[in-house]
Parts: C-alpha cells; structure tokens; sequence
C-alpha cells in the first residue's frame, strides 16, 4: 500500500513537471528512479498512463482521469504535512530563489542573512537572472519577478509596485535640454532596455489622456543597473523603476522628468507553483518578503 502512494505521489510530480527529469530534481531522486516507478505503477495498474516521445510527455485519456486523483491524494499529504509545520520550532531543507539581477543584489540578497537566522536548519540557493526562468526546469522554489506578468499555470503574489519614473542626469540635461512634454522626447537618446514589453515606445498619462511616444536610442542594453549606470554616465535617458533610482533622486545624481505624466507602473511578485506543491518554507519566505518590501 506505501509502495502504491509513494509511485502515485511520483506520477502526479511527474506530470506537474512535464518531465521525468524535472520530476527528479523535485523530489531529489534519479530520473531512472523516477521512469521506474511510473513503469511499475504502470504495470500494477495494466494501462499506459503516459505517452512517451523524444520530447515531450503527455497523458493518456485513462492517465489524466488518474492524475486527477492523484493531484487530490498529494494535496492532501500537503494539507497534513503543512498542519504539523507551525508546530515545528524550524523549517529545514533548502530554498531555491531566483530574481532579476538588479533588484536581487539590492533588495532581495540583503534580506536573506536575518532570514536564515529565523530558520538555522534552512539553507538558500539564489540564481540571480534578468532572463525569465524555467521554475519546473531549474528546480526554483520562488522566483521574483519585475515588471508585468504573463498567464501562466504558475501562482503569483504581488509585493509591491515598482514605480518607474523618467529620469536622467543632470550634465545630459544641461546639454541636451530638459523635455517639458512626452511629444519632445523624440528628440532625445533613449537608453532602451530590451527586457520590457514594448522597448521602444512609452507611454504617458496625464489628467486621464494617454500619450505613446516612438523613442529612438544608440545603446540598448537587457539590465537594469547597466541602463542606470548609462543614465547616470549622461549617455541618454530612461524610464527607472523607483527601487533603482531612489537614493540617486535625493543625492541629485539625477533629475525626475516629466513629473506631473505618470508611466505604467510596473509589479514585483512571487511567483510559485501549483498550491499544492507550497511548501511551509516557501510561504514563510514569501511572506518575509513581503513584510519587509512594504
């Protein structure tokens, strides 16, 4: 019977990672491991659960009626599991984070020592990453992300807004000139960051009417301490996020533009997966974030 839940619990990791490997790195085991189980259960049972290409599986008609049942039967290991956790004095493991390279170093890196102090019998992993990551492939506990989000079977939460605001130093401005309205800053040099949905166009509202201006640049960089450095070099202006700029705004290293448009705010999330793979330790750390991002 303990051998039956175990291959059960393994198929519907399986299928929740799409992958035999992927389903490895969750569970900490081989992927022939994993394969062999899902054969045995396969054969117990006296039907094909999965169908198996070169690249890709994918769940017989009798397979996803089961998985089904399984995804039930793990949740509620979870549910049990999850009801001890608060009586545990420590959480233990570890936690594999991800987040932009920008905002890790500055917020996310620095809030990690106080944490593990909380939790001694807890270790971290941090993939610091402007590009979006594969949370199933990477084996990613919570990934942070900046900006706005995509459908995704993935959970989110978000932890604040991260207001971006137009800005730009002041010897660029002492030679360029300082644009009063969106519509002027055609003529100016952009630095584009080639990670946001739409580069090259911005758009501004003010008093309920929008403005999307075409913005033209000789840099474009995919990081957004690199397009601050440009900033603060006087190569061109940009569009910040306030969590990147703030001490640069009162130092005077750089001016705020435009000030009475606003531009559309980007989010900071959590991103985890499916709910009934949250672990205590998960949410403990999304909720330290949280407290202390506010």
């Amino acid at each position: 019977m303990m051998d039956d839940l175990k291959r059960m619990v393994i198929f519907a990791h399986v299928v929740e990672a799409g992958s035999f490997s992927g389903a490895a790195r969750r569970l900490g085991i081989a992927k022939s491991a994993v394969s062999k189980h899902v054969s045995v259960l396969e054969d117990s049972l006296g039907v094909r659960l999965l169908n198996r290409s070169t690249r890709r599986l994918s769940l017989t008609d009798i397979g996803d009626f089961y998985y089904q049942r399984c995804a039930r039967i793990v949740e509620a290991v979870n549910e049990a599991t999850d009801c001890i956790t608060p009586l545990q004095e420590n959480l233990s493991g570890t936690l594999r984070i991800s987040s932009p390279v920008s905002f890790g170093v500055k917020h996310v890196v620095p809030l990690i020592h106080s944490f593990l102090q909380s939790h001694p019998s807890l270790k971290v992993e941090i993939l610091l990453d402007d590009n979006i990551v594969d949370m199933v492939q990477e084996g990613i506990d919570v990934a942070i992300r900046v900006g706005w989000l995509s459908n995704s079977s993935l959970r989110a939460r978000k932890l604040r807004d991260a207001h971006r605001l137009l800005c730009a130093s002041p010897q660029y401005l002492e030679k360029m000139g300082i644009p009063e309205t969106p519509e002027q800053l055609i003529e100016h040099q952009w630095i584009i960051f080639t990670l946001l949905p739409t580069p090259s166009h911005c758009t501004f509202t003010k008093n309920g009417k929008s403005k999307t201006v075409q913005v033209k640049g000789r840099i474009k960089v995919n990081n957004g301490n690199a397009v601050r450095s440009l900033v603060l070099e006087g190569s061109g202006i940009a569009a910040l996020t306030d969590f990147l700029i703030d001490e640069d705004l009162k130092e005077g290293r750089l001016v705020h533009l435009l000030a009475d448009y606003e531009i559309s705010d980007a989010g900071i999330y959590a991103v985890y997966q499916d709910q009934r793979f949250q672990q205590a330790k998960i949410r403990a750390f999304i909720d330290y974030l949280s407290e202390h991002l506010q």
